[in-house]
C-alpha cells in the first residue's frame, strides 16, 4: 500500500512541470493574438481616410417654387450618373428672393447653387458679390461658344457669372372656345398692336349673366406696358431712341386702358390673387393674355385635372405697325455661389443642366431649354401635342432676340421709368412732363 502510495506521488510531482509548459504555450499564443489584433486595429485605422474620401459631395441648390418639376428631373438623372454626389434642392416663392439672398451672403445657409428666373435678376446678386466668376471653368467651352451668339452680356469684362438653362418666348395664349362662341377670327400672322385692340374689343361683354374680358389689362405698377416697345427692339432706357419707342408704348397702352376700361377683372380690386387668371382663361371669361411656354404646363394640366372642354392655342406677339418684330425671351440662368465649397462639382452640375443632356431633359417636360439643338427641339415637339402652334416657342434663327440689357445701372433705370408711368396710367400727369421727369432721373443715375 505504501508503495503504491509512494508511485502515485512520484507520478504527481510531475504535473507542476506540465502545466508550467502549458502557461508557457498559452502565453505565446496571447501574445500572437494580441500581435495579430494591434495589426488589424492598425490596418483598419489605416482605412479610415479612405473611407471619408469616399463619402458622398453634398451640394445645395436654390431656386424658386416654380423651378420644382424640372428641377427635381435634372437632379434625378444628375445623381444617377454620379453616385458619389447628392443635390439638396432648396425651394422658395419668388417674392423671397431678396431674403434667400441675403441669408447666403451672410453665410447663414450654406449655398453653391442659385438657378435666377432671368439675367437681370442674377445681375443684382452678382454685383452684391455673392456670385462667384465661373471664367476659369466655362471660356471657350462648347455652351460659351453657343450662348454667346445671342446673349450679349454674359462675359462683361472678361467675367462670367451665370450660365443659361431656360429660355420662354413670350407669345399670345387665346381662348378658341370663347374665340368661337363669339365668333370673333383667330389672330393671323402679321396681326398689330391696333388688331389686337380690336379683337379684344370684340370679345369684351357679357355671357351667362357673367362679365367677359377681352384681353388683360396693361396694369400698373408693372413692366406689361414695355412690351410694344419691346416688340420694336427697345431694351435700354439710357438710349434716346429706345426712350423714344418706351414713350410710344406707354401712350398706346394707356389710350388702349382707357378705351376698354371693363380690361381688368375683379380681382385687381378685391384682393384676390390676381396671379390665378387662368382659371379666368379656362372658365371662358378671358380672351387673351402673355405668357410663356411654362404657361402651357400649367393650362393643359389644369384642363386634365378639371376635365374641361376648353380649347386654347398661341400665336406671334403682335407687330407694331406691320414691319418685323423682335422676339422677345425671358431667359433663366445658373449661377455659382460664391461661398461654395464644392466649385468643381457645382460647375459639373451647371453644366449639365444648361447642356444639350439637361435640355433634353427639359424639352421632354415640355419646357423650351436655353439649349435648341434641332434633337433637342424635335424632342420638346413630340413631348406635347397642346398647343397645336407650339413651336411658336422655339427661338427662330432668323429672327435674333431682344438685347439683353442688365447691369445696376440698367435696373435702376428702368426702375425710374416704371414708378413714373406708373403715374401717367393712373392719370395722374401728363405724358409729355412723365417723359421729361423720367430723362432727368436717367442723366442723374448715370451722374452717380
Amino acid at each position: 500500500m505504501n508503495g503504491s502510495f509512494r508511485k502515485k506521488s512520484i507520478y504527481y510531482n510531475k504535473k507542476p512541470g506540465v502545466i508550467k509548459m502549458t502557461k508557457r504555450l498559452f502565453g505565446l499564443v496571447l501574445t500572437v493574438i494580441a500581435i495579430f489584433s494591434l495589426w488589424g486595429c492598425e490596418n483598419k485605422n489605416s482605412k479610415k481616410p479612405e473611407e471619408k474620401t469616399s463619402r458622398k459631395t453634398e451640394l445645395e441648390v436654390y431656386a424658386s417654387q416654380g423651378e420644382k418639376e424640372n428641377l427635381n428631373l435634372l437632379v434625378e438623372e444628375y445623381e444617377n450618373m454620379n453616385p458619389n454626389v447628392s443635390i439638396n434642392i432648396n425651394l422658395f416663392p419668388e417674392s423671397e428672393y431678396t431674403q434667400q439672398m441675403m441669408r447666403i451672403k451672410d453665410q447663414k445657409i450654406a449655398a453653391d447653387c442659385i438657378f435666377f428666373p432671368d439675367a437681370g435678376e442674377a445681375e443684382i446678386w452678382k454685383n452684391k458679390k455673392i456670385l462667384r466668376d465661373i471664367h476659369k471653368w466655362y471660356a471657350d467651352t462648347d455652351e460659351a461658344r453657343y450662348y454667346k451668339k445671342w446673349y450679349k452680356n454674359m462675359d462683361a469684362d472678361g467675367e462670367y457669372y451665370m450660365i443659361p438653362y431656360r429660355m420662354g418666348k413670350m407669345c399670345v395664349y387665346y381662348n378658341k372656345t370663347l374665340f368661337d362662341s363669339l365668333n370673333v377670327s383667330y389672330p393671323k400672322q402679321g396681326w398689330t398692336w391696333e388688331d389686337y385692340k380690336q379683337t379684344a374689343g370684340s370679345l369684351t361683354g357679357w355671357s351667362d349673366n357673367k362679365r367677359i374680358y377681352g384681353t388683360l389689362g396693361f396694369a400698373v405698377p408693372g413692366s406689361w406696358w414695355m412690351l410694344p416697345a419691346k416688340i420694336r427692339g427697345a431694351s435700354d432706357p439710357f438710349r434716346e431712341e429706345d426712350l423714344k419707342l418706351y414713350r410710344d408704348s406707354a401712350e398706346w397702352c394707356r389710350a388702349f386702358t382707357y378705351e376698354l376700361t371693363e380690361n381688368f377683372p375683379y380681382f385687381d380690386w378685391t384682393g384676390r390673387d390676381w396671379g390665378r387668371y387662368d382659371r379666368l382663361f379656362l372658365e371662358g371669361r378671358l380672351g387673351m393674355y402673355f405668357g410663356e411656354d411654362s404657361e402651357a404646363n400649367v393650362l393643359n394640366r389644369e384642363i386634365e385635372e378639371q376635365q374641361t372642354s376648353i380649347t386654347y392655342d398661341v400665336a406671334e406677339m403682335p407687330l407694331w405697325d406691320g414691319n418685323g418684330n423682335t422676339h422677345i425671351y425671358n431667359t433663366a440662368v445658373i449661377s455659382m455661389a460664391e461661398a461654395t465649397k464644392h466649385p468643381e462639382e457645382t460647375y459639373r452640375f451647371m453644366k449639365f443642366c444648361s447642356g444639350e443632356r439637361g435640355a433634353k431633359i427639359l424639352a421632354g417636360n415640355s419646357t423650351i431649354p436655353a439649349w435648341q439643338s434641332s434633337l433637342v427641339k424635335e424632342t420638346y415637339l413630340n413631348s406635347t401635342k397642346i398647343p397645336i402652334h407650339r413651336e411658336l416657342f422655339l427661338r427662330d434663327e432668323d429672327k435674333p432676340p431682344a438685347e439683353t440689357a442688365v447691369g445696376v445701372l440698367h435696373n435702376a433705370g428702368v426702375e425710374a421709368m416704371e414708378n413714373e408711368v406708373t403715374l401717367y396710367m393712373l392719370g395722374e400727369q401728363e405724358l409729355n412732363y412723365t417723359f421729361e421727369e423720367i430723362e432727368k432721373k436717367l442723366e442723374a443715375l448715370q451722374k452717380e
